[in-house]
């Protein structure tokens, strides 16, 4: 089958290269590489085809704009611009899907890494290996994304049923996306050994905490009918307490007592968190809050 590979950009590119590098040396190779330029202020160069943008649109516009440039292509496959995937990623992915026919994406195992290539760390929970239950995998989603976009393989045709790549929950397209199609009643299929370095930044999206959960509470009460509301409420207190987490960082302590009261009123909080929120009320203690890395 005929597999696309999108890698959208928004200058500068620094490890742009690497991630092309990382899928044109993978065995098989993708039959297209597309770089989208998503409105970067200079145009952005790569070894392969680039497709610009005027503006600037978000990931899901340029994953749109790139999908528009590789009609005919059976598989495609994701990649950011600063992650980078390991070898044999791209056939694991390739076997997964084809031992598995009912499977619309393969997802794979995010190994974590700084600027500067050293692994964080972290551990991401994830379901076991093979096919997944739609509706096991979507309360699984309520409670954690364990899906890195630059880990993906899914089947075009698939993806136009759910509607496409366009989203309008930056930074939470992905999460949008995954249940989207889970709301189709499609099966993913975890595929650990198809491994992807997954770079973490200070100046991403993600590292928004605040952002992030916000986007996320609105994805979830837009698929709240999937998991049964036990799930959703406890799914909907565990956002509430990280974008308080989030809030911190930006400052607003009233914000985040707020978002803690909320969270309160669905699950008792934990004994920390409670501390949290008494502190925010005190100026000299709570300038301290909110000073470890959003990934640690």
């Amino acid at each position: 089958m005929s597999v696309a590979a999108i890698l959208p950009v928004h200058g500068p590119a620094l490890w742009l290269d690497e991630a092309v590098r990382s899928a044109a040396a993978q065995d098989p190779p993708p039959d297209r590489i597309v770089v989208v330029d998503d409105g970067s202020p200079q145009p952005v160069v790569a070894p392969c085809t680039v497709v610009r943008r005027d503006s600037r649109g978000g990931p899901a516009a340029a994953r749109e704009s790139g999908r528009q440039a590789l009609a005919g292509c059976e598989l495609v496959a994701l990649l950011d611009a600063d992650d980078a995937w390991e070898p044999g990623a791209l056939a694991a992915h390739l076997e997964a899907l084809d031992r598995h026919p009912d499977a619309v994406l393969s997802f794979g195992r995010p190994l974590l890494v700084d600027e500067d290539g050293r692994t964080t760390g972290e551990r991401w929970p994830a379901p076991p290996p093979g096919p997944q239950d739609p509706a096991e995998l979507a309360r699984f989603l309520f409670r954690v994304n364990p899906i890195a976009s630059s880990a993906v393989v899914f089947r075009a045709a698939a993806l136009d049923e759910a509607g496409g790549f366009a989203s309008e929950f930056e930074p939470a397209e992905d999460y949008d996306l995954w249940l989207r199609l889970l709301g189709t009643g499609a099966t993913f299929v975890h595929t650990p050994e198809a491994v992807t370095r997954v770079r973490r930044r200070p100046d991403s999206l993600s590292a928004d905490v605040a952002r992030l959960a916000a986007e996320k509470l609105r994805v979830q009460e837009r698929h709240g009918a999937l998991v049964e509301p036990a799930v959703a409420r406890t799914a909907r207190a565990d956002l509430l307490r990280a974008l308080a987490q989030g809030l911190i960082r930006r400052r607003d302590y009233a914000g985040s007592r707020a978002a803690l009261a909320e969270a309160a009123a669905l699950e008792p909080l934990p004994a920390r968190l409670r501390l949290t929120a008494a502190t925010t009320r005190v100026p000299l203690l709570r300038e301290a809050l909110g000073r470890r890395a959003p990934y640690r």
